[in-house]
């Protein structure tokens, strides 16, 4: 699972935004290592019991405008196929994402500390490159595990403590609809739903699990022709969506969910919480290489299959 894709790494450090180089030295060599499918055919052969040896399937959640600029170049070199889950409210604005939202205002504040109370994190300095990673990193975490309703109100008490202003995006621009019918001209990727405000689902009222998840299928069906099969949690930790999520999701005929509990997917899994594995902008090649080799999911725990290896297994030369 990746997410944006920017032609240097952000600074202060974003874990979700990789440089274009180690993005492309990482697709090279899962193009050397792996049978890359598409995910829908990835998830009817795990399905069918009919997947090739070291199967593996590429995807992409929120939609930051920096996939059509940087990463789908990329993959159109490598004749790669891959998935994209989209955040759709904010496609084709100039908002982003809420958690896009804090980065940029700490980045660009000019204060030199903030007051993080409201958190449980108490003032914390922003002398620095790595002081505001760190607070970005700390900040966000916490937010995570509010209620919907308290994330938003205390967000926005920090953004305005900080002097943000919505109307800049930078690397965290939303794809516009044109822009997202283009990246699919060539049948190379596929669009999937991925909420309208990426909550974290399960702090969401009943309503807004309904509202996020009809309302960005919806949308998808319309832009692409197709009703959705496949759905991503935000976050997607096993604690971030709950049967609520999964009770929606089948009444919109959706057959697969992905989280991001660590780990391969095989058929004991549950379909509607698929695990996936995480690519970040702190991870060396090395570590990437183990990863995605099946070396490490084993050591940090995490959710079902995880020691089952059908969807990618080790390939030859790595070492566990």
């Amino acid at each position: 699972m990746f997410h944006g894709v920017e032609h240097e790494p952000l600074s202060p450090p974003c874990w979700h935004v990789l440089g274009s180089a180690l993005f492309r030295r990482q697709l090279h060599y899962l193009r050397a290592h792996f049978t890359v499918l598409q995910l829908v055919e990835a998830l009817d052969r795990l399905a069918a019991g009919t997947l090739p040896p070291r199967a593996l399937a590429i995807t992409f959640d929120d939609g930051t405008r920096n996939l059509a600029t940087n990463a789908v170049p990329v993959l159109r070199d490598l004749a790669l196929p891959a998935a994209v889950f989209l955040a759709t409210g904010p496609m084709g604005s100039d908002q982003t994402l809420w958690p896009d939202r804090l980065w940029l205002a700490i980045a660009r504040t000019t204060e030199t500390e903030v007051d993080l109370s409201a958190l449980g994190l108490g003032t914390r300095s922003l002398g620095g490159t790595a002081a505001r990673g760190g607070v970005y990193a700390a900040a966000v975490d916490r937010l995570k595990d509010l209620a919907d309703a308290r994330r938003i109100a205390v967000l926005q008490q920090i953004l305005a403590v900080l002097g943000y202003r919505d109307g800049e995006p930078g690397s965290f621009e939303m794809l516009s609809w044109g822009e997202a019918h283009e990246i699919i001209s060539d049948g190379l990727v596929t669009l999937h739903p991925h909420t309208v405000t990426h909550p974290i689902l399960a702090r969401c009222s009943d309503e807004d699990v309904q509202r996020e998840i009809i309302d960005s299928c919806s949308v998808l069906e319309h832009e692409t022709g197709s009703k959705p099969t496949i759905f991503a949690y935000p976050n997607g930790r096993p604690h971030d969506f709950d049967e609520r999520a999964k009770d929606v999701l089948r009444g919109r005929g959706v057959r697969w969910a992905l989280s991001t509990a660590p780990g391969f997917a095989d058929a004991h899994c549950d379909p509607l919480a698929l695990p996936r594995l995480a690519v970040g902008s702190d991870s060396s090649f090395a570590y990437f290489r183990l990863m995605v080799s099946g070396g490490l999911p084993r050591r940090y725990g995490g959710g079902r299959g995880i020691t089952a290896a059908r969807w990618a297994p080790r390939p030859p030369g790595v070492r566990r």
